[in-house]
C-alpha cells in the first residue's frame, strides 16, 4: 500500500532530477519493495532506481529481481559496478543468479570476480543441477568440540557477521567432519566455563550435497529445520542451507509440477516466466504449450480410429453414442483424481516406489466403489433412452472405465518414476486422452459382445 502510494512522488524526483531526496526516500525502502518499484518502472527509471542505491542494498533488491530484470541491469552496468553487487550477494543467491543468465553472461561476470569468489562460484556451480549444492552457502559458523563455551562466543562475535546465520553453529572435527548441532541459544544459557563437548547430544539432521532440492525441502519440512547441514559423503560439513532458499525451491517446483499436470512445458520459457504472462514473449508461451497438445492431439485420432471399425453396430444403434461422452469422460476424471493424489503423496515423500503393490490394492477397492455408484447414477437415462439391454451395456461400461481409469492414473506416476522421469508428467490431459482412446475401446466392445 504504502509502495503504491509513494511511486508517484519517486516518479516525480526522477524528472526533476531530484537525485539526493529520491536516494534518501528509497534507503528507507525493504529491498522487496523496491525489486517491485523497479520492476513496474521503465528500464530507464530502473536503472537510475538501482545506481542510486547502497551498495549492500543493491546486492539485496538484485537478488530480488527476476532473471530478466536482472540481464536488463546488467546490459546497463559498468563491470565495476557489476563486480561490487556480486561481491556482496551470499553465494548462494550469487549461483542462483548465474544459473538463470545465458552462458555466455555467466562467464563474463565469473571473469570479474577476485580468484576466492570465482573458485567458490565454480564450485557451487559444478554440482548437479537441482542439486544441495547449487543452493547451500558456504557461510556458515563451526567450533570444535573441546573449545569452551567462552572461547565459542568469542568465535561467534568475530566470524558470524560473514555467516548466513548464527541462529545455529556446528561443531566440526580436525577434518571437518560434522559432529553436531547446537543452537546459540543453548550456547548462550551455558556456563562458560564449561566445553563445548558436554552440552553436545551428537544428534543432527543433515543431507549430502548431491541430493536433490526437494529432498531438502522435505527434511526441513519434515522436522521444522531454520537451517540444514550438507556434507559429502564422508560427513564432511560442506556448507548449509536456510529456510528462506528453500521456500523458493517449494515455491518452483510447486509452480513446475503445476505446469506439468495441465501439459505445460515450463522448461521452454523457464519456471519463473511461465508464470508471468504478460512480460513472456509470445514465442515462448506458444512453444511451452503446443508440444504437449500436437501430441496430445495425435492421440485423440485413435478414438476416431476405434469408432470407425464399430461403425455398422454404431448405424443401427445410435443411441450408443449419447452415452459415449459421459462414460469416457467420467473415467478420465477419475485417473485425474488419482494421479493427483499420487503425484502430490510422492511430491510430499509420503509414498515412494516400494509402495505401488498396496497402492494398487488400495485403488480398486476405492476405483470399483466409484465405479459402482456412477453406474447407479446412469442406469436411469440408460433405461430412458433405450431400454434394458442398453442400460446394462452403459452401467458395464461406466464400472469398467472408472476402474480402469482410476488404475492407469495411480499407475502412470510409478511408471514415469521408474523411468527417472517427474511423475507430474502424468498430467490431466495426458490421462483423459489416454482414457477417451481405452474407454471408446471398451465401450464399444462391450456393446458388441451384448448385442451380438
Amino acid at each position: 500500500m504504502l509502495r503504491e502510494l509513494l511511486t508517484p512522488e519517486i516518479k516525480e524526483l526522477i524528472e526533476t532530477k531530484n537525485w539526493r531526496v529520491l536516494k534518501d526516500t528509497l534507503s528507507e525502502w525493504t529491498a522487496q519493495d523496491i525489486a517491485d518499484l523497479i520492476h513496474n518502472a521503465n528500464i530507464d527509471e530502473g536503472i537510475i532506481i538501482f545506481r542510486l542505491l547502497p551498495r549492500d542494498l543493491a546486492a539485496e533488491v538484485f537478488s530480488e529481481l527476476d532473471s530478466g530484470a536482472q540481464r536488463k541491469l546488467l546490459r546497463q552496468m559498468s563491470n565495476d559496478h557489476i563486480k561490487e553487487i556480486f561481491l556482496e550477494l551470499p553465494p548462494d543467491d550469487r549461483t542462483d543468479i548465474f544459473e538463470e543468465l545465458p552462458a555466455n553472461v555467466t562467464k563474463r561476470l565469473l571473469n570479474l570476480l577476485p580468484p576466492e569468489e570465482r573458485k567458490e562460484s565454480m564450485q557451487l556451480l559444478g554440482y548437479p543441477e537441482d542439486s544441495v549444492g547449487r543452493l547451500m552457502t558456504p557461510d556458515y559458523v563451526a567450533i570444535r568440540k573441546n573449545w569452551t563455551i567462552e572461547k565459542a562466543l568469542k568465535h561467534i562475535r568475530e566470524f558470524g557477521r560473514q555467516a548466513e546465520t548464527i541462529n545455529v553453529v556446528y561443531v566440526i572435527d580436525e577434518k571437518g567432519k560434522l559432529l553436531d548441532d547446537i543452537f546459540l541459544s543453548t550456547l548462550i544459557l551455558s556456563e562458560p566455563t564449561e566445553t563445548i563437548e558436554k552440552i553436545m547430544d551428537f544428534h543432527f539432521i543433515a543431507i549430502e550435497v548431491t541430493k536433490d532440492q526437494e529432498e531438502a525441502a522435505n527434511l526441513m519440512r519434515k522436522y521444522d529445520l531454520i537451517v540444514l547441514p550438507v556434507i559429502d559423503k564422508e560427513g564432511i560439513l560442506l556448507g548449509i542451507v536456510t529456510v528462506d532458499d528453500v521456500l523458493n525451491v517449494v515455491e518452483q517446483e510447486h509452480t513446475e509440477d503445476m505446469t506439468k499436470m495441465f501439459a505445460i512445458t515450463p522448461e521452454t520459457a523457464g519456471v519463473e516466466m511461465i508464470t508471468d504472462i504478460l512480460k513472456t514473449p509470445v514465442k515462448n508461451l506458444y512453444r511451452s504449450r503446443i508440444t504437449w497438445l500436437a501430441f496430445l492431439l495425435f492421440m485423440d485420432l485413435f478414438t476416431g480410429g476405434i469408432i470407425n471399425r464399430f461403425n455398422e453396430m454404431i448405424a443401427r444403434y445410435v443411441v450408443l453414442v449419447t452415452f459415449l461422452p459421459v462414460i469416457v469422460d467420467t473415467a478420465g476424471n477419475a485417473g485425474a483424481q488419482s494421479a493427483t493424489l499420487v503425484i502430490r503423496s510422492m511430491a510430499l515423500g509420503k509414498t515412494k516406489m516400494r509402495d505401488w503393490v498396496k497402492m494398487f490394492g488400495k485403488e480398486i477397492f476405492i476405483a470399483l466403489l466409484l465405479g459402482l455408484t456412477m453406474g447407479f447414477g446412469i442406469s436411469f437415462m440408460g433405461i430412458i433412452r433405450g431400454g434394458f439391454d442398453i442400460c446394462k451395456i452403459v452401467v458395464i461400461a461406466m464400472v469398467v472405465n472408472v476402474i480402469a481409469g482410476c488404475l492407469m492414473g495411480m499407475t502412470l506416476p510409478f511408471i514415469f518414476t521408474k523411468f527417472r522421469q517427474d511423475p507430474a508428467t502424468a498430467s490431466a490431459p495426458l490421462i483423459t486422452t489416454l482414457a477417451d482412446i481405452m474407454g471408446t475401446g471398451i465401450y464399444l466392445t462391450i456393446a458388441m459382445l451384448l448385442l451380438k
